[in-house]
This record gives C-alpha cells, sequence and structure tokens, in this order.
C-alpha cells in the first residue's frame, strides 16, 4: 500500500524530487505545501498547493508524512526551519533513497535525506537528517555527514572524513581521507581538500581559464574537426 506525502516546496528542487519520488518510491505525493506567501495558486503539477498552517489541518500528519523539498538557501539554515517546524507538528519526515544508489549493509541515514541515484555509502558511513546527496556522491568508509548539508553531484567524500551542520558542497568536490570540515562551511566546484578546516570555512577553485581563441577560430587552427 502506497504511503501518503506531503511534499514541502513548489520550485525547482520539488520538480526534481517529485520525479524521484514518482518513479522511484513506495510513497504517493497528495499534495504541495509552502510557507504562507510563497503559494502562487491553489495548485501545483496538478495537485492541491496549500499554505502549511492549512495543509497541516487538511492532510493532518497522523496519516501523512512530509518531505522537505527546497534548496539550500541562507546555508541550509531555510532547511532546517523548515524541519523543525514540520516535526515540532508531529510529520514523520520521510527520507527518499534511490533504488539506484548502493548504501552499505551498516550504512546509517537519518530523517528527510534524498539519496539520488548512482550513490555509494560504503560501511560504516553515517547520514545525519535533513541531508542532500546528489547523484554519484561517495560517501567513505565510516565517513559522517552531519544534519542539514548540501552535497552536490559528483562529489567524494574519503573515509573516516566528518562533514559539520550545515555545510554545502559543491559539484564534483574531492574529501580526503580523515578530515573535518567545520559546521557551516562552504566548498566550491572541484575544490580538493586534504586538510581540516574550521567552523565557517570557505575554499573556491577558479574557474579554468578562458581560451583567448572562439571556438570557430579554434577548431581551424586545431584537429578537432
Amino acid at each position: 500500500m502506497m504511503k501518503k506525502l506531503l511534499l514541502f516546496g513548489a520550485g525547482k528542487i520539488a520538480d526534481v524530487m517529485s520525479d524521484y519520488f514518482l518513479r522511484d518510491s513506495d510513497y504517493e505525493i497528495v499534495a504541495y505545501t509552502c510557507e504562507a506567501g510563497f503559494a502562487h495558486g491553489d495548485s501545483y503539477r496538478s495537485l492541491p498547493l496549500l499554505p502549511f498552517d492549512e495543509a497541516t489541518r487538511l492532510f493532518p500528519p497522523a496519516q501523512h508524512e512530509l518531505h522537505i523539498a527546497v534548496g539550500y538557501h541562507e546555508l541550509n539554515r531555510v532547511r532546517q526551519r523548515l524541519f523543525d517546524a514540520a516535526r515540532s507538528r508531529g510529520y514523520r519526515l520521510a527520507s527518499y533513497i534511490s533504488s539506484h544508489s548502493w548504501p552499505g549493509p551498516d550504512a546509517v541515514v537519518g530523517e528527510n535525506c534524498f539519496v539520488a541515484d548512482g550513490v555509494s555509502l560504503e560501511a560504516g558511513a553515517r547520514i545525519g537528517d535533513n541531508v542532500a546527496l546528489w547523484s554519484n556522491v561517495v560517501v567513505g568508509h565510516h565517513a559522517q555527514v552531519g544534519d542539514h548539508c548540501w552535497i552536490a553531484a559528483g562529489t567524494a567524500i574519503g573515509g573516516g572524513t566528518i562533514i559539520g551542520d550545515r555545510c554545502f558542497v559543491a559539484l564534483n568536490a574531492t574529501i580526503g581521507n580523515e578530515v573535518v570540515v567545520g559546521a557551516d562551511s562552504i566548498l566550491g566546484a572541484r575544490t580538493l581538500l586534504t586538510k581540516s578546516v574550521g567552523d565557517k570555512s570557505v575554499l573556491v577553485e577558479r574557474d579554468t581559464e578562458l581560451f583567448r581563441l572562439d571556438s570557430e577560430r579554434f577548431l581551424r587552427m586545431s584537429r578537432l574537426r
């Protein structure tokens, strides 16, 4: 029997997570909700869209689970606030774990987590509450990811590493073994980190340098034809 799910969000992230839940879960999305003032219209993806206060009354926690499908605004503090609000109203926060991911036999995944296709959780990995692990993330053996983190696609986290709460890790970052990343840190795309850093650290890689020739001139002068 399908479980009833209320999805919190009505934007791009809600679109993505809706597709995952619909094609690969035992949940039925019955309605969407968001904070009062952000509900533009009364429907979303052909289902009801309601302010959270009203949704709580019409889709009570006793019969419905909830998943928060919003982005990493304010370094995940918005997601944390919504998580706490939903839990305080009695909702069980549903996690999505793709059937095309590879969680180790003793890996632990918390509430309201999103584990996309291709994610590998090795033996002993620990994922906190309200964590998003996007496609092809690798969490090494006995590594820990704290609460309310956002780990973008292609990231590799080494064995024994600890990621603090509310961190944002961008595309294709690499974090070595036995590294500690302090809470509220930002690791930009393609970051390579092999030493521990404290809270609120920021590591950003420069963009690849723009080539001096445009594409047509480059093709004429190269063998890429």
